[in-house]
């Protein structure tokens, strides 16, 4: 094996290991924004927080969800008093849904104690260090998106 393999080897068995990280944190915070919310109803409901008002074939294009899950979501999210949903006044028949101010408060929560594990997790790190990161992430996400 060549360096070069071994290299992609590791960034592979590294990614497994943010992916599984990743999926456990969103589950924490399914779980912390409310017990009643899945994994799947977090990911709709930080969408719409960032792209309101939106329909769902927005949220369907931007999960990968089935468009019965998002649909089965967003009833759930708008029992728990999480969304608000108003007719698109492009499209009658469907509707176009808006986080509540308790979900924004919520998600501002989780995102403040996310910006702090970050920091946590970057602590002791030199600021060149840390930007260089960054903008290799960057690039590593942007031609993985490409490939996809």
């Amino acid at each position: 094996m060549t360096d070069r393999q071994r290299s992609l080897a590791r960034v592979e068995d590294d990614m497994v290991r943010i992916v599984r990280s990743v999926r456990a944190g969103i589950v924490r915070n399914a779980t912390a924004f409310c017990p009643e919310v899945q994994p799947s109803g977090y990911s709709v409901m930080t969408y719409i927080a960032g792209h309101h008002p939106t329909p769902p074939s927005a949220i369907v294009a931007h999960t990968g969800m089935d468009k019965s899950a998002v649909s089965r979501q967003l009833r759930i999210l708008k029992d728990l008093g999480f969304v608000t949903s108003s007719p698109d006044p492009s499209d009658k028949r469907a509707d176009l849904f808006s986080p509540t101010p308790e979900a924004l408060d919520r998600l501002e929560r989780l995102r403040v104690e996310a910006k702090a594990a970050y920091a946590d997790v970057f602590e002791g790190w030199a600021d060149d260090d840390l930007a260089r990161f960054a903008e290799l992430l960057t690039v590593f996400t942007e031609r993985l998106e490409d490939v996809r």
